[in-house]
Order: structure tokens, then C-alpha cells, then sequence
């Protein structure tokens, strides 16, 4: 038999082996599974939903408690709503031409939110009402530049202990340019400035020590994810370096690209595949560790919540419908905003 077969089956039944033996690290299951092909639950389909097909922006608050964007129908792109564990309308912007994506919560007072259509980031004050569920007081701007055609979108944004913002934005095309996102930082005094001018921008987040930035790129040649030494006291970003790529399909579609990203407490970084229908998952080296399947092709973001932070909970169009869809997952270990809210 050939040497080169003879390893392949070897290799092969050493990690059959071990998922056998060991399962996978990333999720509770005790079942013998790979971390390659992990599958999530639908948890709100299209027959139940209350969100548009926008829905993204998945935050999590203290409580473990999960909001989206685009509550009501693909139309409310100023509104943000509760979907565990109960669904309910949370925010709804004054201005009817705001268009809301991300948003995180500093502690039990205040959420940080992107309105990118006016390019602002808007600060919430929270209280709570009887069933400890959170109830927006009144919004105020947090940052803007000072030219706000200078800042493209923003889309997405990812939150330090103390407070500095980390925002991503782009100018969406068909097909992504050179220099069509940027990167920006918003201090706790409201001083907003541009880190970046890259490629199209999408996913951002810190890792949980806080000495990185992750943040994705889309160029003509394929995705990127780039990481970044960070100081979150000064808002600032060096030591740029390449950290995972994505080669587009040999068809040039260009249809697979990434979205939302999250870190968790173990310095993995999960990220969304829009138009893959999945979300993988890279260890703190850049090192491809797990797979997961979601039931619809479109996942935008997800947030990591629930009473112990470990369900992660994933957002995207239903597929075939004018509606935002929810899947869920039971992960070993707790996502990096829930726990900084402890």
C-alpha cells in the first residue's frame, strides 16, 4: 500500500480518535462530536419572528439578556428590540432616518449604539423596570467627528471595560475597493478620530485582555482579518499584522464575506460567514478551530448570552423570508462582553 495512504488513515483515525475520546472544547455537548461540524438550533424562525430581515447588531446586557436591530419589519431600520429572554421593542430612535446596527452595553445604565445613516454613536441611558428588563431613559450623541461626511457609516463597534469605542465602517459596492472602510475610536470624552483607511470594514472586536484589535477587510482578492496592538486608554492601534484570510470562490462571486465578529474569555475569535451559512471559529494564533452550521445563509452577528453567558446566539435573514432569524448554541466557554459586565 502506498506510504502516503497509510499516513492519510492514520491521521485520520488518530483524530477520530480523539473526537471520539474527547468531543470538542468549544461546546458542553458530551456527545462525540467534531469541532468542524457543529450545527446551531433555530431558536426564532421566520414564522415566529418579530424583526426585519436587517437584523443584526446582537448585544447582550449584564443579565445575559439578547437584543438585535430592525425590531418590527425590514422598514424600522431605527429601532432596536429584545429577543430573549423575551421579545419585546427595546429602542426606537426619534430621528426616523436613523439606521442603528451595533450596540453595547458599558454596565446596567448605559448602551453604546451605531447609527450609522447620521454617523454618530449614541449613548442610552438605561434603567430597569419590574422584570429587571432595561428601559431606555433618553439618548444622547456619545461621538461624531466633526465632519460627519468624514466617517463612513459607522457598522459595527466593540467596547473596552472603561469605555473607549472602537468603530468599523464602509462604503458597501458590489464588488470591494481599496480604501472603501475605516476604522475609528471614540474616548470617554467624546473625542472621536480615524485609526485607519483601509479596505471595506466589517467584524470588530478587542480581545479579552484587551491588548488586541481584530478587525476584518474586505479587499478584491479576498476577506482579511486583520489584528492590531491596542491601547485603549489612548484610543489608539499599532503592530498591524495578518491574522486569517479568506480566498474568494474561484467564480469571483465575491458572495461569501465576512460580518459581525466576537471574542470569548479564552481568547477565541468567532466570526460570521454572510452568505456561507456558518460561523468559524480562529484560536488567539489565527489557527481555524471549529465550524458552525446556522439554518440560514445570511448570519450577520452574534453575541454570546444567556444566564451564564455560554449561549451563543447568532442573527441573520431567514432564509426565503422578509425576516430576521435567531439560531443558538451551548458553548463551554463565556463571551468576552458578558463577562466584562459581571
Amino acid at each position: 500500500m502506498d506510504t502516503n495512504i497509510i499516513q492519510f488513515f492514520l491521521l485520520f483515525l488518530a483524530n477520530f480518535d480523539h473526537v471520539l475520546t474527547h468531543g470538542c472544547h468549544l461546546v458542553t455537548s458530551n456527545k462525540p462530536i467534531s469541532c468542524m461540524d457543529l450545527h446551531a438550533t433555530p431558536f426564532i424562525t421566520s414564522a415566529t419572528s418579530t424583526f426585519g430581515r436587517f437584523i443584526e447588531g446582537t448585544s447582550t446586557n449584564r443579565r445575559g439578556h439578547m437584543f438585535a436591530v430592525n425590531y418590527g419589519n425590514s422598514s424600522t431600520l431605527n429601532t432596536y428590540g429584545q429577543f430573549f429572554p423575551q421579545i419585546r421593542p427595546f429602542y426606537l430612535d426619534p430621528r426616523t432616518n436613523s439606521q442603528l446596527h451595533g450596540m453595547r452595553f458599558l454596565n446596567d445604565k448605559t448602551a453604546l449604539v451605531i447609527d450609522s445613516a447620521n454617523h454618530r454613536v449614541l449613548k442610552l441611558s438605561l434603567t430597569e423596570n419590574q422584570n429587571d428588563f432595561p428601559i431606555v431613559l433618553n439618548s444622547t450623541v456619545f461621538c461624531a467627528p466633526t465632519k460627519p461626511e468624514a466617517m463612513m457609516e459607522p457598522n459595527d463597534l466593540t467596547l473596552s471595560r472603561s469605555g473607549t469605542v472602537f468603530t468599523s465602517g464602509m462604503m458597501f459596492t458590489t464588488f470591494p475597493h481599496n480604501r472603501e472602510g475605516d476604522v475609528w475610536s471614540c474616548l470617554k470624552n467624546g473625542e472621536a478620530k480615524r485609526l485607519e483607511l483601509i479596505g471595506r470594514t466589517n467584524g470588530i472586536d478587542l480581545s479579552f485582555d484587551e491588548t488586541r484589535l481584530y478587525i476584518s477587510e474586505g479587499t478584491p482578492s479576498g476577506q482579511q482579518i486583520w489584528v492590531y496592538e491596542v491601547d485603549v486608554k489612548t484610543g489608539t492601534v499599532s503592530g498591524k499584522r495578518p491574522f486569517a484570510f479568506f480566498e474568494y470562490p474561484a467564480d469571483s462571486a465575491q458572495s461569501i464575506v465576512i460580518d459581525g465578529m466576537r471574542t470569548d474569555v479564552h481568547e477565541n475569535l468567532w466570526v460570521t460567514r454572510y452568505g456561507g451559512g456558518e460561523v468559524v471559529v480562529f484560536n488567539q494564533h489565527g489557527k481555524l478551530t471549529g465550524r458552525v452550521r446556522v439554518s440560514f445563509p445570511n448570519p450577520t452577528n452574534m453575541e454570546f448570552g444567556g444566564e451564564n453567558g455560554t449561549t451563543l446566539f447568532i442573527v441573520g435573514q431567514c432564509e426565503g423570508a422578509d425576516a430576521g432569524c435567531v439560531d443558538s448554541l451551548q458553548v463551554a466557554t463565556p463571551g468576552r462582553s458578558w463577562t466584562n459586565l459581571q
